[in-house]
């Protein structure tokens, strides 16, 4: 999230990144619906028809999905002896849908990006050092682990070295598409969008790494929870085929069905879309993770233990209280402050029981939760 210019990054060298968001829509809140890949993936899916689509992937996760889908096109690009890069599965895309964009004149590029392997030039890996900073490692594979309370700074520091390379690696590969809808003249035909779908921890909450509770706890007493901004905030960033003079900001919640819903406008309405149409649940965002579930509101972040029954119901665990949040000031959730407003922490709480109770086919945005989120603006921070 924080690792392009246009959020926040004045580190790292993003400029088609920056460019995309200077002459088109940033949605600075984008919070998915899980830790997980399968079910954002899923939410943006069901906005969508398949028919007019290539959707091309180097991620097996996402592949396995895609194929349970009728209708799609599909070019899947598996490693050969070596790991997939990013650039050669933007070039093959960008050649497949070039040859046949009369069939499928829409194009989804699902990447792994940082969830792949880091193979990012090592010069870029630098690039956030200074001379008294310590080399960043060599390590491809990315990595996968907890912090200790003795961690090494100069470790995390490296990872971080190597998160920045690949984001160097995306925006250069951003530019690629850019460039090559120019050169065949229909850049101005064209809408693009470039949204993720999993942030990647850096040890703000001592994981490191895509890792969840379900591989295991770091010591009894201190459970490693997962459902926090660095993993569930993610940039989505959309330019007009007709570029703006100037780009636009919008901070009200979306999540991976608006951008599902937000597609199929685009392909139905020939190219034309009002970004600031207001999301249907746009004063609230909420996620699920392994035992746990985190809500999103205009001013507050939170984050509950669950747990679950035999019949298979999910509810809010008692052992522990919860974590409350300022938002969108304490946009790293650092400053934890459930005990200090204990009426906010109790009105989150029942918005999460009543978000577990609901069934999938139930609109969890009900009245009773709307009056609740009602209730929250009258308590000052």
């Amino acid at each position: 999230m924080n690792l392009a210019g246009c959020y926040g990054n004045a580190l790292l060298p993003t400029p088609n990144v920056d460019r995309l968001a200077a002459h088109g829509t940033v949605f600075d809140q984008f919070w998915m619906h899980s830790i997980h890949l399968e079910p954002n993936l899923k939410a943006i899916l069901q906005g969508i028809q398949p028919d007019g689509w290539l959707v091309a992937s180097d991620s097996p996760h996402a592949i396995r999905m895609l194929r349970q889908r009728e209708g799609l096109d599909r070019l899947e690009v598996s490693p050969s002896l070596q790991e997939v890069s990013f650039e050669r599965l933007l070039t093959e895309s960008l050649e497949c849908w070039l040859e046949q964009r009369q069939k499928t004149p829409f194009l989804w590029i699902h990447s792994k990006g940082l969830h792949g392997t880091w193979d990012a030039p090592y010069e870029f890996r630098k690039l956030m050092c200074d001379s008294q900073d310590p080399d960043p490692p060599l390590d491809q594979v990315p990595p996968e682990l907890i912090l200790t309370t003795d961690f090494d700074p100069d470790l995390l520091f490296g990872y971080a070295c190597g998160a920045g390379a690949q984001s160097i690696c995306i925006d250069q590969g951003l530019g690629l598409i850019l460039q090559a809808l120019e050169e065949f003249g229909i850049s101005e035909n064209c809408w693009i969008s470039m949204a993720g779908i999993l942030g990647f921890p850096l040890g703000e909450h001592r994981r490191v790494g895509l890792s969840d509770r379900s591989k295991g706890f770091a010591d009894r007493n201190y459970p490693i929870a997962d459902a926090y901004s660095e993993r569930l905030h993610t940039p989505w960033i959309t330019r007009p085929a007709q570029q703006m003079d100037l780009g636009v900001r919008i901070s009200q919640l979306h999540q991976p069905s608006d951008l599902g819903r937000w597609i199929e406008k685009i392909t139905q309405a020939g190219g034309r879309f009002d970004s600031d149409e207001p999301s249907p649940l746009g004063q609230l965002a909420w996620a699920t993770g392994v035992d746990e579930i985190a809500l999103c509101t205009e001013r507050w972040s939170a984050r509950f233990d669950t747990s679950g029954n035999p019949e298979g119901q999910i509810s809010l665990s008692d052992e522990r209280l919860g974590e409350v949040y300022c938002f969108p000031e304490d946009r790293w959730q650092q400053n934890e402050i459930a005990n200090r407003v204990p009426e906010v922490q109790l009105i989150l709480r029942q918005i999460a029981s009543l978000l577990l109770d609901a069934p999938p086919s139930v609109d969890p945005h009900s009245s009773e939760i709307e009056t609740l989120l009602s209730d929250l603006q009258s308590y000052r921070r």
